[in-house]
């Protein structure tokens, strides 16, 4: 099972100078309404994930969200880059929504992604 760890988590680790790798795993309706993402994540979805996961860096932990804890989606996206070897790899607590309430880096989202 894939271990949550919470925005004031992840932002803690950042200013101690720790690179993390943010993955959207949002499902298409959210990501279809959505402006932003968190700044620098990469999006992978599950039909197409092989080819989404080479865009993911092995050099740093893994932080992968969905648009909130209800998002079936980040937890596939989770175990599945586990098991392609993924290291650390952590659940956004709160997910997209949780980011966004802690006023946390976003940028606009990738027209390509």
């Amino acid at each position: 099972m894939i271990t949550r760890i919470t925005p004031r988590q992840v932002v803690a680790r950042m200013t101690k100078g720790e690179p993390v790798q943010f993955v959207d795993a949002r499902g298409e309706p959210s990501w279809a309404e959505a402006a932003e993402q968190v700044s620098g994540a990469v999006r992978v979805r599950l039909p197409t994930l092989t080819r989404d996961a080479t865009k993911v860096s092995r050099s740093c932990p893994i932080v992968v969200y969905g648009a909130d804890d209800a998002e079936a989606d980040a937890p596939r996206v989770a175990e599945q880059l586990r098991i392609l070897g993924f290291t650390p790899v952590r659940i956004l607590s709160g997910g997209f929504a949780a980011w966004r309430a802690e006023h946390r880096p976003v940028q606009r989202k990738e027209a390509s992604a």
